[in-house]
């Protein structure tokens, strides 16, 4: 399943930064060379750039390409370690839930009735990046406390009996 995510957000996130490339194009020419900005192509990249952010930083979460200050866990011992990377995804998924999913149902709701000015697209489209983020994250998380729970497990199996005690 982790990898279908993967390679869905890859495609995704591919084929939002080629069209950013294009429309950035676009709206070079339309403003120094035609003299006419492109309104569509500004709001556009606006949101392209909201979206590949939430989804992308979802991505590079899920690939451990994060910034992390990890001076403390290298100095547990390995379950030690597992235990409070185990504890961190916890909070990980705390902080999803009550401020990128719950906040982000409110900021739904109250901009349910919003268009954009150029596009005329509904904001909640918008926002919902903050709530695909979210469950990105939440997906990720939980892959992250799986492994460490077997690697706890599997570190007890290969333990020798008089480690045990």
């Amino acid at each position: 399943m982790r990898k279908v995510i993967d390679k869905i957000i890859e495609v995704l996130c591919t084929l939002i930064m080629g069209y950013m490339v294009l429309a950035v194009c676009w709206q070079v020419i339309t403003r120094f060379i035609l003299k006419n900005p492109s309104t569509l192509t500004e709001e556009i990249l606006r949101y392209l750039l909201v979206w590949t952010t939430m989804v992308g930083g979802a991505y590079a979460y899920g690939r451990h390409k994060h910034l992390s200050i990890n001076i403390l866990t290298k100095k547990l011992p390995f379950v030690g370690q597992k235990i409070l990377d185990i504890a961190v995804q916890a909070v990980v998924i705390a902080f999803s839930i009550i401020v990128m999913i719950v906040g982000d149902l409110r900021l739904v709701e109250t901009t349910s009735n919003q268009i954009s000015a150029a596009l005329h697209l509904p904001m909640p489209f918008v926002y919902a990046s903050i709530l695909v983020g979210g469950i990105l994250i939440i997906f990720y998380a939980l892959i992250f406390i799986a492994e460490d729970l077997k690697a706890i497990a599997e570190h007890r199996a290969d333990a020798p009996v008089a480690e045990q005690k």
